[in-house]
């Protein structure tokens, strides 16, 4: 090949070369972390969450992430643009920018910033993303339970519960909605299968505080129970609460116990067409408390007992619950339920008793 034909050749390579280092400047920039001031200290790393309480911090000096406590931050600022959704249906576009007087400064540069109070930062997320879909269900929250077990041996059973439960809470209203699905069977040797649990339950609740500590309900719950012989029960009922203790652990939790009182008419119809209905006081009780490594217990109790006939006409039932964190969304479910009904179907016990250990999704 002569030395002329080369030419072109060299050209093109230099040609490349100069394309390449100019493709890689933008990213050749020395990377800037966004800083977080805390007691005088700057931080530095990115932040993942952020929201009236506190800050959440992946740091540049090692693994893991820091959660902050926003009384605690001096200053913050970020090296990417975000979205910050306050207050009931508000946000704010840019960069964060510093705190100034109470307020996150939140846009292009401070003298047009947007001022934020950060008393109602609900959250923020990236300038691209699903924000706008979870701001507009950041008012609700839920969890699907499930729940299996299998026996082979002598006697043969098998059974699955699935339970949904969804929030609706928006100060001063809540709304708590709620159905469950249990089904179980047994076989022993040499006998035909029988249907040991059959039970369908639905809950609507609604809820109105008319002080931190008053509030209003009204609630309607319907059962379905095979084994029971129970073809339906209704309870509508309405009344007045009270939250006798109350511990806040941040903007999502908190421990509790309250009750409530009011009046129900309970309606009870069983196979082959028998019923019992009667006009009740409801006396109701919650709680709720986070114990170590983020565990939850929760339980519930209902009294209904017939107004002309306190001691021979009534419903009891309490809940029993606990929550284990497993994974992110993960959870473990442990429930027992236990159901006391004075008037039953012919042929059937008084007292039903549940004891169920899942696994439970939460959003």
């Amino acid at each position: 090949m002569s030395h002329r034909n080369k030419k072109p050749i060299r050209y093109c390579w230099q040609v490349f070369g100069i394309l390449l280092v100019l493709g890689l400047l933008p990213w050749a920039r020395p990377s800037v972390a966004d800083e977080v001031t805390v007691k005088g200290t700057v931080l530095q790393g990115t932040i993942t969450a952020l929201s009236a309480s506190k800050v959440e911090l992946k740091t540049v000096y090692g693994k893991g992430t820091l959660v902050i406590p926003f009384a605690d931050i001096q200053n913050l600022t970020t090296d990417a643009s975000c979205v910050v959704y306050h207050g009931e249906d508000a946000k704010s576009t840019g960069r964060l920018l510093g705190i100034e007087q109470g307020k996150l400064l939140v846009g292009t540069s401070r003298a047009s910033a947007t001022p934020v109070d950060i008393s109602t930062i609900l959250f923020m997320r990236g300038a691209e993303g699903m924000g706008d879909l979870r701001s507009q269900w950041r008012y609700w929250h839920g969890n699907v339970d499930a729940a299996v077990h299998v026996q082979q041996a002598t006697t043969d059973t098998t059974g699955f519960l699935f339970a949904l439960g969804v929030t609706r809470a928006k100060a001063p209203t809540r709304l708590l909605l709620g159905a469950s699905y249990r089904y179980a069977t047994e076989k022993l040797q040499d006998e035909d299968r029988t249907i040991t649990q059959d039970q369908l339950k639905g809950l609507a609740r609604g809820e109105y505080d008319f002080t931190p500590r008053v509030y209003g309900y009204v609630s309607g719950d319907a059962t379905y129970d095979g084994v029971q012989r129970l073809s339906i029960r209704g309870v509508p009922k309405a009344g007045i609460g009270y939250v006798f203790w109350q511990e806040t652990l941040d903007e999502d939790r908190r421990n509790f116990l309250q009750g409530d009182v009011g009046g129900a008419w309970v309606y009870e119809r069983y196979f082959g067409g028998e019923d019992n209905s009667y006009a009740a006081i409801a006396f109701g009780a919650l709680a709720g408390y986070y114990l170590p490594y983020g565990v939850h217990a929760d339980w519930r109790m209902d009294y209904l007992p017939a107004i002309d006939d306190f001691t021979g006409n009534y419903l009891l039932r309490n809940e029993l619950g606990l929550t284990v964190p497993l994974i992110a969304v993960l959870n473990g479910r442990f429930s027992l339920l236990d159901e006391y009904q004075a008037q039953t179907a012919p042929g059937t016990e008084h007292n039903n008793l549940f004891l169920t250990a899942g696994l439970s999704v939460e959003w």
